[in-house]
């Protein structure tokens, strides 16, 4: 008898799975089925679907016997899991947002001016203005709104732009200086780059407005205005013979 017990726990043998205890229900035959038992040790984890589960929180869900632990905070500029920023490859990626923005910006400004030109049943601004409604622009009051947002935005980005390309050059500048005189690195920090920039900025008004260049073409009206307030009005000369000649020589 033990060793019939034996083999029928060993060899795989039939069994008859009944889905429910209902009269209409039929048996359900499962063939080539082992008898295993379940292990604790391996059985996976239950948790309630009332509580939220936060992983950055200490891990719970673990077994007897272990302990418990922490995941460890990675920051991802210098982690290996992270990969390198290339910010001249995400440039080139995402250059097609410039695209897309001049392209808005030029849509808008046509129909500031078809609203300006016809009246505004024309059937050409009200098109206009359909044109733009992805930008949540209904009237012309939202158009013009819009465009100053956008210009604003450009100037700031093309500022942005010119401090990122000047602290990129003076980084090159101080590896070339490190390689050649073997100076202890400085690192720059963006509060001093602005400031340099700044100064840059300052200077080249200066200059502009000093050169002879800009007495030509269309900033010539804006040097005259320049020019004319930095010019310190004198009291006019006073004439020292307030008669007349004539009178002069009638009263001989």
């Amino acid at each position: 008898m033990e060793h019939l017990s034996h083999e029928r726990q060993e060899h795989k043998v039939d069994k008859i799975l009944y889905a429910s205890t209902d009269e209409k229900s039929q048996p359900v035959f499962k063939t080539n089925q082992k008898y295993t038992n379940k292990s604790k040790n391996k059985a996976p984890a239950e948790l309630p679907n009332n509580v939220p589960f936060n992983p950055y929180k200490a891990t719970d869900i673990l077994h007897k016997g272990q302990n418990k632990r922490r995941l460890p905070a990675r920051d991802p500029r210098f982690s290996d899991f992270s990969g390198v920023m290339d910010l001249d490859a995400f440039r080139k990626s995402y250059k097609f947002l410039d695209e897309m923005r001049k392209d808005e910006t030029k849509k808008i400004k046509n129909a500031i001016m078809l609203h300006e030109k016809y009246p505004e049943t024309a059937a050409k601004a009200n098109n206009a203005l359909k044109m733009l409604s992805h930008l949540n622009i209904a009237s012309i009051q939202d158009a013009k709104r819009m465009l100053n947002k956008y210009e604003a935005e450009n100037v700031q980005l093309e500022k942005t732009e010119e401090i990122k390309a000047l602290k990129r050059k003076l980084i090159s500048e101080e590896k070339e200086r490190i390689a050649s005189t073997g100076k202890i690195p400085y690192y720059f920090p963006d509060k001093k780059v602005k400031k340099m920039y700044k100064e840059i900025q300052k200077k080249k008004i200066k200059e502009a407005v000093a050169s002879a260049s800009i007495n030509h073409g269309p900033a010539r009206a804006i040097h005259k205005k320049l020019a004319a307030k930095s010019r310190r009005k004198l009291p006019k000369e006073r004439k020292s013979n307030i008669i007349p000649t004539h009178r002069t020589e009638h009263a001989q």
